[in-house]
């Protein structure tokens, strides 16, 4: 049964407990309501009709990812849950080193969306390579000129090589 909001550290959406695991939000939700995970009920914010905001507390999500977690990466898990773009591109080359790399994906576009060029470099990659995705040499150099753009020293270094 979720807990009412507390000093927990590690606090995380479901949005994005659901990104981590590949489970749905309602799934979350069922697994809080019956103590497979921990959720903490934010005071004051609302979710759907009539529901309040569940929160995940990330440490109890461990047994069901298949990524290793320790406090610093539980910290960038949280950076990420807040928008910011370097920590959503740390989660998604913590997938692609899990050879997870389409749900790596997720995370690099999200990170790209917000204007990271690394994460842009990093999908150039993947288009091109066929990583996680079909190839793609048109979505390759599409993230590859957006991260040159960018001022991105690498991505400038392999556009000026073609």
């Amino acid at each position: 049964m979720p807990s009412k909001a507390g000093p927990e550290q590690y606090l995380i959406s479901t949005q994005t407990a659901a990104l981590l695991t590949g489970k749905s939000v309602r799934t979350l939700q069922r697994w809080a309501d019956e103590g497979h995970i921990r959720g903490v009920e934010k005071d004051g914010e609302r979710r759907g009709a009539g529901g309040v905001k569940l929160l995940i507390e990330l440490p109890s999500l461990i047994p069901h990812l298949s990524l290793a977690l320790d406090a610093e990466r539980m910290a960038i898990i949280v950076a990420a849950d807040t928008g910011a773009a370097d920590a959503l591109r740390e989660v998604g080359l913590y997938f692609l080193a899990e050879d997870q790399a389409a749900t790596a994906l997720l995370w690099l576009e999200a990170a790209a969306a917000k204007g990271d060029s690394d994460a842009m470099d990093w999908l150039s990659r993947c288009y091109f390579q066929g990583v996680g995705v079909e190839s793609n040499v048109a979505l390759g150099l599409r993230w590859l000129g957006e991260a040159a753009a960018r001022g991105h020293t690498l991505a400038l270094q392999k556009i000026q090589a073609l």
